[in-house]
């Protein structure tokens, strides 16, 4: 009984710790520049996780985008750019077992401190939604479907910790009446 409190106190700190490692590369929000994806072509977006889960988070973005060649007509296509509005919601989920890698680290190597550099990998499954207008009145709608991976380095260095992160996705699209298979890379950083 006299070390049951000691031996509780132990699991209990290393339980609070080992959670506070996985939760090390989570961020709040981050500025991402994507490309051919929900764009669909060029796109600066922002990025929200308004929810954040051991080992998955839900991510929210919506942005402004770059679309060239507007309306068409039987003769060409003018070249009048417009722009573009998308707004995706994904759910991320952990590829690869991290908590098997901080157990190793903290079993064979306990006077080690925690790497400053780490990386992880993600699933990502979701849907977006972009309104496209051009000069003339001529407006467009895309849907999409986001089934891709993320790679996502953390910088642990003070004052502020940073996330860049790399995404690489496909995303099948509804649009003017007909299905188009598309895909994109992102490339974001962490601004909290």
């Amino acid at each position: 009984m006299k070390y049951s409190f000691s031996i509780l106190f132990v699991l209990l700190f290393f339980s609070n710790s080992n959670a506070q490692l996985m939760y090390r590369t989570r961020y709040t929000s981050a500025i991402m520049v994507e490309t051919f994806a929900t764009s669909p072509i060029l796109s600066v977006n922002y990025e929200h996780l308004p929810i954040r889960w051991r080992t998955s988070f839900l991510s929210l973005r919506a942005g402004v985008g770059y679309v060239p060649g507007g309306g068409t007509n039987s003769i060409n296509v003018s070249n009048s750019a417009g722009v573009s509005l998308p707004v995706t919601t994904t759910y991320n989920f952990l590829f690869n077992n991290l908590r098997k890698r901080i157990f190793n680290r903290v079993y064979k190597r306990c006077k080690s401190a925690p790497s400053k550099i780490a990386s992880e990998m993600f699933g990502e499954v979701g849907a977006g939604y972009t309104f496209a207008a051009y000069p003339g009145n001529d407006t467009r709608h895309f849907g999409f479907l986001i089934v891709g991976i993320r790679q996502q380095v953390v910088f642990d260095i003070p004052p502020h910790p940073r996330v860049v992160y790399v995404r690489a996705n496909v995303t099948p699209s509804y649009a003017q009446s007909k299905y188009e298979l598309r895909g994109g890379i992102s490339l974001g950083i962490s601004i909290k």
